[in-house]
């Protein structure tokens, strides 16, 4: 989904056994890349929480993964942490008490109001669940397999509208989408997870501390709470 959702302000990518001494680079996988232009149109809140985890005494290395291999990464040794909701779905991990939204709504063409048609053609990647919409018109769904699909149908005027994260649709550029004055209508939480090893405890606690929460430790297994497993 065009990378998206970030790799940092600071890519370090490529695969390999990561460390687990105290003073090697925390590797922290996502399937976003965080670079400037990511930075760029991130909303305030996602971007301090990126800033923040790249800027520990522990240096920090992003890179990208599919979320469908995070656990395997996990497990390999190929990363020491992920970015994605659910954190009682990863065994063996601790999660940190900060989160970062990322909220998902509708998008239209300029000029139009989706609000009022009679029929709507909504574009919406396929891993997502189809939410409950405010609209006046029959709904139809369309299964997409990435964000610039969706954008491109949008803009050619073959999809009334489409469902994605704020940050990522404006990083396409495209003036003629904007957002419908619609609430968020898919709500993600995600946390940094990292395996559960004493110098990872000891990164997730500083990094916790460092936006200003406290009290980071081992995952309480079956809180389910969040939509999604990953919205992008």
């Amino acid at each position: 989904m065009r990378a998206a959702l970030f790799v940092g302000l600071f890519v370090v990518c490529g695969l390999g056994v990561s460390g687990a001494n105290a003073t090697d680079a925390v590797r922290v996988a996502s399937n976003i890349v965080f670079d400037a232009k990511w930075s760029q149109y991130a909303l305030p809140g996602q971007r301090r929480f990126i800033t923040l985890l790249g800027a520990q005494q522990r240096p920090v290395a992003f890179d990208v993964f599919p979320y469908n291999r995070f656990r395997d990464a996990l497990d390999a040794g190929l990363t020491d942490c992920i970015l994605a909701s659910h954190p009682a779905r990863f065994e063996d991990t601790i999660a940190s008490k900060s989160k970062v939204r990322f909220e998902l709504r509708v998008f239209q063409r300029i000029g139009a109001d989706i609000r009022t048609l009679p029929q709507v053609d909504i574009g919406i990647l396929a891993n997502l669940p189809r939410p409950s919409l405010s609209l006046r018109g029959e709904i139809v769904w369309h299964d997409l397999g990435s964000l610039e699909q969706a954008v491109e149908l949008l803009a050619a005027g073959r999809l009334t509208g489409i469902i994605g994260d704020s940050t990522n649709i404006r990083m396409f550029g495209r003036t003629e989408i904007i957002e419908a004055e619609l609430p968020p209508v898919i709500t993600v939480d995600i946390s940094l997870i990292c395996r559960d090893t004493e110098p990872l405890r000891e990164f997730v606690s500083a990094f916790d501390s460092s936006m200003g929460v406290s009290g980071s430790g081992q995952v309480p297994h079956g809180d389910l709470r969040h939509m999604v497993d990953y919205a992008w």
